[in-house]
């Protein structure tokens, strides 16, 4: 029974070409578009999966408040996971991760090669007791436990030594850790938040490993903790709290603590401070894209409905002459059924092949590694069969229950139309489809226009033409100096400042106080500098003057050794402490490092961070207390690739036994929104494939209608009407309908890209010309896709016209 209703199914699709056409191709794009993007957020929701306990891995966060104003941390201090694991029944294990050098570059020497590694971590030896991170080589248990020992990714060993047998060499860390290789691990797969390509030792770190720098203060330590089977995480948390507040002394807990699972890292830590992992996503954006494959595979799905509805009348006489030789309702539901499911099956094999072939540029716009035979995984062929069998049910819904109701007699009446019903179905579905191809388009245009807005807001300092170069594998101070003095001497060079860090980089995490005010503090972000620094960075200079020069230039040391610190603060801190910026040269900045902290200049506000964040408070320094491992070189850029060759030719003769690694500010400052940069971009390709679905869909019905009216146009033609009014009339109803769309589709735009927005601290103006634009290119693509039939229906021949009546 089944095979001959697909035999009288194919037939039935051969004989209207041109709709099983369209309603092919517009389920084969909307598939395509819902399998990447299932892929996609597939692999989102993957991460850490992989762990065997990875339901029972936590990471401790920190709530810090700093004058009213509170903020999650992803770091803590060092003394969290060795206390939880000893006080708390609940707690099996813990291992601390640090980023060396909080996420500055490692410059490694192996065998007279150097290489420069951005994702060196330093771990205690439990890290393999809580996380799956099986060895190759060498033993888990002794691997890490010691000092100067790390454990190198499969393709990090292999970048080093080719084929031998990596156990027992030497890597030199920066000039400062010589590391003997005890392991050898499987590189981490994608899906995990670990990004480590070398794992050091946490016993190699001296300053953050020895007992008398354990404390509860410095928050620069990731921490997780394994649970026990079935234990209860707001118990642990209140516990946690009971020994924070009795080894912290109420004046300095500035936190409270709480656990992260291990799951929910990945996708909600985007809104979190001082994480180390460079996987960060984001469940919005997440949420985001599923909604549009949803949207853009229900506009698919109304396509085949419409074109369904539209050819009501035809296909009515058919089932009633079915109903008059004996067929019943449900063999009617069948043949209807299997129509559907063969042009959905169709379709889905078109739309596998769409992705594909497709793939390698989704990847490369979304930055990621999707492969096709992920398609092949049980789950994915589960969610295959259930798209297929959804879509079947949805969109064989109205031909498959609705014509086969119909009565004999009415079918057979020369006068019968599918009448009010289904057309009122058809003008909603269009409107429906249309809602959403403007929502999608003008969030497009919104999206581009905050990114525009951010690339070229002003941001208190000049980034261009500015180099980071990154000296912290210099052997001595000597070797900085001499870099120092040959990169000023270069033409091609206008000035040089030596820093701890770039803006945007990080820096040091200090408390600032109020004069008057004991319990009210503010964060503020230090970053050690000479005196250099304004120039090279183009600030504006407020009040007073820049760091003194002959202090700023000393070595860095390990401690402090003069009793007065000179700090510039920005206009935001001098604002907190009740200051003009000429009332706050030469008082004590309260707080900053020990209340020996001298204003000696103010310079206004820059954006530090991303525009995500407000402009929080800020202070360059000269204290000895941390190392200034980067050099900012102002350049001239007239002939880029010729001055980064001298750059790179003075770096090698001052520093030999380091690789020349570097970042241009601006660029950097760009890989700051490179998750928005590409949510429009994807946004963009699938709101234009959702107007293209939509169009098809458009172009059939007006194919259709002028087909139905094809005696009325004749008769107009005969009595004088002209190709204008002809076109007009057939183009009129299905303009009325996307005029209605653009009605309900504007509130709903402004909705959804007001809460995209509100994660901006800085950010436009929802502004009407947006939506009039994107209304008018809507109308306008409308109009053209139904023109094209009108205009052919116009120009027919009255006589044929007739005739074929």
């Amino acid at each position: 029974m089944f095979s001959n209703y697909l035999k009288i199914a194919w037939r039935s699709l051969l004989k209207n070409r041109l709709f099983t056409l369209l309603n092919s191709l517009g389920l084969a794009i909307g598939l395509a578009v819902a399998l990447m993007l299932l892929l996609y957020a597939t692999d989102e929701l993957a991460f850490d999966k992989h762990h065997r306990n990875a339901d029972r891995i936590a990471r401790v966060n920190l709530n810090v408040s700093f004058d009213g104003q509170t903020q999650q941390w992803g770091n803590a201090p060092n003394m969290v996971g060795p206390t939880m694991k000893a006080q708390l029944p609940g707690v099996e294990n813990q291992v601390r991760l640090l980023r060396h050098n909080f996420g500055q570059t490692a410059f490694v020497n192996s065998a007279n090669r150097e290489f420069a590694e951005t994702k060196l971590y330093w771990a205690d030896s439990t890290l393999f007791s809580v996380f799956d991170v099986p060895l190759l080589l060498g033993n888990p248990a002794t691997a890490l436990a010691g000092p100067n020992r790390v454990v190198v990714s499969q393709n990090t060993a292999h970048r080093y030594f080719g084929t031998q047998n990596p156990l027992g060499k030497i890597l030199d860390v920066d000039h400062k850790h010589p590391l003997e290789i005890t392991g050898v691990y499987p590189d981490l797969p994608a899906t995990s938040s670990l990004d480590a390509d070398l794992i050091g030792s946490f016993a190699s770190v001296k300053w953050a490993s020895e007992p008398s720098s354990q404390s509860w203060s410095n928050a620069s330590f990731e921490t997780y903790l394994l649970l026990r089977p079935n234990a209860n995480v707001a118990q642990l948390e209140r516990q946690m709290e009971a020994i924070v507040a009795k080894n912290v002394p109420k004046d300095n807990r500035f936190y409270s603590l709480y656990l992260q699972p291990l799951a929910d890292i990945h996708l909600h830590s985007a809104n979190l401070n001082n994480v180390s992992s460079t996987r960060i996503g984001d469940a919005r954006q997440v949420t985001i894209l599923l909604l549009l494959a949803v949207v853009v595979l229900l506009i698919a799905c109304i396509n085949y409905m419409n074109l369904t509805t539209a050819q009501a009348q035809v296909r009515a006489k058919e089932v009633g002459i079915n109903k008059v030789v004996g067929a019943t309702r449900s063999q009617l539901i069948g043949r209807f059924y299997a129509e559907t499911v063969l042009v959905v099956l169709v379709s889905l094999l078109l739309g596998i092949g769409v992705v594909i072939a497709c793939l390698p540029l989704f990847n490369n716009i979304a930055d990621k590694s999707l492969s096709v035979w992920t398609l092949l995984t049980p789950r994915m062929l589960l969610s295959l069969l259930g798209l297929g069998v959804g879509i079947s049910l949805l969109a064989g819904l109205y031909p498959a229950f609705v014509l086969s109701g119909f009565s004999v007699r009415g079918l057979l009446q020369s006068s019968f139309r599918a009448g009010s019903g289904g057309g009122f179905l058809r003008r909603s579905l269009v409107v429906t489809q249309f809602v959403a191809s403007l929502v999608l388009i003008i969030s497009t245009l919104l999206f581009y226009r905050q990114l525009q807005f951010i690339q070229h807001r002003k941001l208190g300092y000049n980034p261009t033409q500015v180099v980071a170069i990154t000296t912290a594998a210099a052997q001595n101070p000597d070797q900085v100096q001499a870099l120092s003095n040959d990169l000023r001497a270069l033409s091609s060079v206008d000035d040089i400042s030596r820093v701890q860090v770039y803006p945007g980089g990080g820096g040091s995490g200090r408390s600032l106080s109020k004069p008057l005010d004991d319990g009210s503090q503010l964060q503020i972000t230090s970053n050690r500098a000479n005196s250099t620094f304004i120039k090279v960075l183009g600030l504006k200079l407020l009040a007073g003057k820049t760091l003194p020069a002959a202090k700023s230039d000393q070595p860095d040391t390990d401690n402090e050794t003069d009793t007065t610190i000179q700090v510039v603060l920005n206009k935001t801190a001098v604002d907190f402490l009740g200051y003009t910026p000429e009332q706050a040269i030469g008082k004590i900045a309260p707080g900053l490092f020990e209340n020996r902290a001298e204003i000696v200049g103010v310079v206004d506000d820059f954006h530090f961070e991303s525009l995500h964040k407000p402009i929080g408070a800020y202070a360059f320094h000269n204290a000895n207390t941390e190392r200034r491992s980067y050099m900012l070189a102002k350049v001239r850029t007239q002939n880029l690739p010729e001055t980064m060759r001298q750059l790179e030719a003075t770096y090698r003769k001052n520093l030999p036994n380091s690789a020349f690694e570097f970042t241009f500010l601006d660029t950097y400052l760009n890989t700051l929104y490179r998750s928005e940069q590409r949510m429009a971009q994807v946004v963009l390709i699938f709101a234009g494939l959702a107007i293209l679905i939509a169009c098809l869909g458009l172009f059939g019905l007006a194919t259709f209608t002028a087909e139905q009216r094809t005696k009325e146009i004749g008769v107009r033609k005969v009595l004088g009407a002209s190709v204008g009014s002809i076109v007009a009339l057939l183009s009129k109803d299905f303009l009325k309908l996307v005029l209605i769309a653009i009605v309900l589709a504007i509130p709903l735009a402004w909705w959804a890209i007001s809460s995209w927005l509100a994660d901006f601290a800085y950010r436009i103006d929802i502004e009407w010309w947006v939506f009039a634009g994107a209304g008018a290119l809507v109308v306008f693509i409308a109009l053209l896709t139904v023109s094209f039939q009108s205009i052919k229906a116009a120009l027919m021949n009255p006589i044929q016209s007739l005739r074929s009546e």
